[in-house]
């Protein structure tokens, strides 16, 4: 409490002195500063007589007469605590001005005493350079002396020189051998052309000697590291590079390739063991040992020949990232991580592209074989279309399966590998379906293009390049398997597998884009389905136009037997049958239509001329008139439907076949010109043809209307169009039948026997 109030006391105090003087602070003159006031009272500048009347004017008597006494406390106030404050500082005063007393006194002494040092030290001064003018030349000459005998004695050691370099040589004292050169080197080389040439020579000769030795000590590996460390010290102090003794990384590993990449790590430790400074020269020699390895890992990691399984590519990796990280611990500034990334990075594209490159032509290799589906003198019974198509069907999703679990086991087991190109890597292998689907596609569209005719069946086996309407017809299927299961189920798996990923090229498109592939693969099976019937159809028709086309018509005697074109013509739409049998549905049957062709007959007029054919050529103007009749009727009638939307069942592949065949069997007969016998022949084909054919088709109209197109056809080219009465259409045909099976029936007995 004492101290409280003391201190509290001092403030108070420092605050009236410097009230007092002028220099107090603005709380302190905040205090004492009336509200009113119109300027503090202890400021320098304060104006008495207008602070006197500006508190005449404004302030009431009664506040005037409290500040008066305010004044007067302040005032009794200010003079008790300066009266305070000298008494109790009077001490101090009076010892002050001791002080100051006694110091004036010290002073004046003094500066005679400075005086006289002054004096004594000029005096000094001058005596000194006395001596020093009085000894000058003696000393110049004795300086001059000392560098005569430092010169006599640098001479001294250089023609000595030769015998200590000698000497340290002899007892292998490289160290001194070369400090004693180096200290010589600046007299040899400023007088060694002339007073000093022979000592130069010898000692340089010396030099080489030694520079061999300490080379031939770095290169031998029996000695220390120390040893051979300190050999490459010599060499740099005698200014001869020790980096030429080990230009190439052959020194740094031997012939022993059981562990190379430890023994090349070993030998880069002695080597910087040795040349502390060869930092830079380790780098560039060891970029050929890098450049090697790295050449190596590519061909292990890409083999032109053969394939490699992802988990022989997993144990790869991990053996590369061991190897490159044991390296880069000692050369970081190679970057030899990049690169070991790099080579993977181009390992997994080539694997990936091969991956389906050889699924893709283990596709084309299922779909050859088609080629050898007959074979007569196997004695194996042939492979059938349909076991042709499971076979590439099979082919087609095992093999996706086994692509995609290779190439995700590669994903899964190496995803280190893959985090800075995890989408570009998703983006692949969906770029490889969208190629391999595509590849697909133009190969089927190629094969269509190359589509031949079916070759007769007594040549033997095809070429690989051969296309067959059966190939042709299994392209088809396979087209809308792919296009209804295969895709759909491969977009399934892969966006299970392999999500994500980025964009390809520059327009940012996705890299797998099934609806694309999908809608590429119902229009080629499409057309490979038309080409089908196109070829088959160009396979009937090259029958029908030699059966039309050979015979001399103007001279054909009445028919007494169906011709064998009949029975080939329906021995290849059996064929046809026999192969849309075993990979297409039946098909819907179609209901009764009467649609007439332009310019046919229909059924009742076509049966007239038929049923009257047995009259003489007295009712040939009846004739005439029936053909007039149709030829009136021609723009009124209906069309037959021979070019229809591709549907794949049986029955539109055969009626196609069929309609085409018999529209060329039409137009063939409207070049040529017949006799009565000639006419009757086409009559008596094509009544044989009817009930086959209507009997394959779906609708039986269609056939029925087309042969009698064909039969007009023939009846307006003819001269004499005298038709054959139906029974005797019936019996000829009867008898065709009866032989035909007879024919049959003695087949298998002569096979057994």
């Amino acid at each position: 409490m004492v101290v409280k109030e003391q201190d509290e006391k001092s403030n108070n105090l420092r605050e009236l002195l410097s009230s007092f003087y002028g220099s107090g602070s603005s709380d302190s003159e905040s205090r004492f500063e009336p509200p009113d006031a119109l300027q503090g009272i202890d400021l320098p500048n304060f104006d008495s007589d207008r602070y006197i009347s500006s508190l005449l004017v404004k302030t009431p008597l009664d506040r005037l007469r409290d500040r008066h006494v305010e004044m007067a406390a302040e005032i009794k106030t200010l003079d008790s605590d300066i009266q305070f404050l000298v008494y109790e500082n009077y001490n101090k005063f009076i010892s002050a001005t001791d002080t100051i007393r006694r110091m004036k006194e010290n002073v004046s002494g003094m500066e005679l005493e400075m005086d006289q040092l002054l004096k004594m030290v000029t005096i000094v001064r001058g005596e000194s350079d006395g001596v020093n003018a009085s000894l000058c030349k003696r000393r110049e000459r004795i300086e001059e002396l000392n560098r005569t005998r430092s010169l006599l004695r640098q001479i001294q050691f250089a023609f000595s020189l030769p015998h200590r370099l000698r000497k340290c040589i002899n007892t292998e004292n490289y160290v001194g051998a070369a400090k004693y050169y180096y200290g010589s080197l600046p007299i040899l080389k400023a007088y060694g052309q002339s007073s000093f040439r022979k000592c130069k020579e010898e000692s340089d000769a010396i030099i080489s000697t030694l520079i061999k030795r300490l080379q031939a000590k770095i290169k031998d590996r029996s000695v220390l590291l120390p040893a051979r460390a300190q050999a490459v010290s010599l060499l740099q102090q005698l200014k001869h590079p020790a980096l030429e003794t080990s230009t190439s990384r052959k020194e740094l590993h031997t012939e022993d390739e059981k562990d190379f990449i430890q023994e090349f790590l070993d030998e880069s430790v002695k080597f910087r063991e040795i040349f502390p400074n060869g930092e830079d020269h380790l780098l560039h020699i060891s970029t050929e040992f890098f450049d090697d390895y790295f050449k190596t890992v590519n061909l292990s990691l890409q083999p032109d020949s053969g394939e490699m399984l992802a988990a022989e590519l997993n144990i790869s990796f991990r053996q590369l990232l061991l190897d490159v990280s044991r390296m880069n611990e000692l050369f970081p500034r190679a970057n030899l991580l990049d690169r070991a990334s790099e080579a993977v990075e181009n390992a997994v594209r080539k694997h990936v592209t091969k991956q389906f490159n050889c699924l893709n032509i283990r596709i084309k290799a299922s779909l050859r074989i088609t080629d050898l589906s007959r074979k007569p003198d196997s004695q194996q019974p042939p492979k059938t279309l349909k076991a042709f198509l499971e076979i590439a069907q099979k082919t087609i999703i095992d093999g996706s399966l086994e692509v995609l679990q290779d190439l995700k086991e590669l994903l899964v087991k190496s995803k280190s590998y893959f985090a800075r190109w995890a989408d570009e890597y998703t983006d692949l292998v969906q770029g490889g379906f969208q190629e391999l689907f595509t590849n697909l596609i133009d190969h089927f569209g190629f094969l269509c293009a190359q589509s031949v005719e079916t070759p007769p069946q007594s040549d033997e086996s095809q070429s690989a390049q051969t296309v067959t309407p059966s190939l042709i017809l299994l392209l088809s299927l396979l087209s809308i398997y792919l296009y209804q299961t295969a895709v759909p189920q491969i977009t399934e798996l892969v966006g299970t597998w392999f999500p994500g990923g980025g964009a390809m090229g520059s327009e940012g498109r996705p890299a797998f884009v099934p609806s694309e592939i999908c809608r590429f693969l119902n229009t080629t099976g499409e057309k490979l389905l038309q080409q089908y019937v196109d070829v088959q159809a160009r396979n009937c028709s090259v029958v029908v136009r030699k059966a039309v086309n050979t015979p001399n018509w103007l001279e054909y005697k009445e028919p007494s037997n169906i011709r064998s074109f009949s029975d080939l013509l329906l021995q290849e739409v059996g064929r046809i049958q026999a192969d849309v049998q075993q990979l297409l549905p039946l098909g819907p049957t179609r209901a009764y239509r009467h649609k007439i062709t332009f310019g046919s007959v229909g059924p009742s007029q076509s049966a007239s001329v038929r049923q009257d054919g047995h009259r003489s050529a007295s009712n040939l103007p009846k004739v005439r008139s029936q053909l007039l009749e149709r030829d009136v009727a021609r723009p009124l009638t209906e069309k037959v439907e021979i070019f229809t939307k591709v549907e794949y069942n049986q029955l539109w592949v055969i009626s196609t076949v069929v309609k085409m065949t018999l529209k060329t069997f039409e137009e063939c007969v409207r070049l040529q010109t017949f006799n009565r016998g000639g006419y009757q022949q086409i009559q008596l084909e094509c009544h044989y043809l009817r009930e086959p054919l209507q009997n394959l088709v779906d609708d039986a109209t269609v056939v029925e209307v087309m042969l009698d197109e064909v039969c007009s056809a023939a009846l307006e080219r003819c001269r004499d169009p005298v038709p054959l009465d139906t029974v005797a259409l019936d019996r000829l045909v009867q008898a065709k039948k009866a032989k035909t099976e007879s024919a049959e029936e003695e087949a298998p007995a002569q096979i057994g026997a």
